[in-house]
């Protein structure tokens, strides 16, 4: 893993082994991971997609590649509104019922914990760029 870039905003770009980008956001607590070259059928398509990273890496600017969340997600109780019919015609018109949704667990302002989930991520999920 190597920084490549640091933003006035104190965002921190980084090239994986494999060649991937990720970026660590401090300010709100998010680690993001371009998708893996290794899953392409045609050798033609990996080679654009290294050099649209490269020409990312080397512009200084990777906005223009796709970065998906690794946080970790944790399960957590929501409360949503249930419109089922009978709901309607009683007068407990606004009944809620209990459910699960899953959120990303963020650590602003901790660039040790943020580092250290990527450098996690890329021993776990990263082989050599080829």
């Amino acid at each position: 893993m190597k920084l490549f870039h640091t933003t006035k905003n104190g965002n921190h770009h980084f090239q994986l082994q494999d060649g991937r980008l990720a970026a660590i956001y401090p300010k709100t607590g998010y680690v993001r991971v371009s998708t893996s070259m290794n899953n392409f059928i045609r050798p033609e398509f990996k080679v654009k997609a290294k050099a649209k990273f490269d020409k990312a890496i080397a512009n200084k600017n990777p906005g223009s590649i796709s970065m998906y969340q690794i946080n970790p997600k944790r399960e957590v109780e929501v409360y949503r509104r249930a419109f089922a019919a009978e709901n309607r015609l009683s007068s407990d018109y606004y009944l809620y019922r209990k459910d699960s949704a899953y959120k990303r667990e963020l650590y602003p302002n901790d660039i040790a914990k943020l580092t250290e989930l990527l450098i996690k991520f890329e021993q776990n999920n990263c082989t050599d760029y080829e």
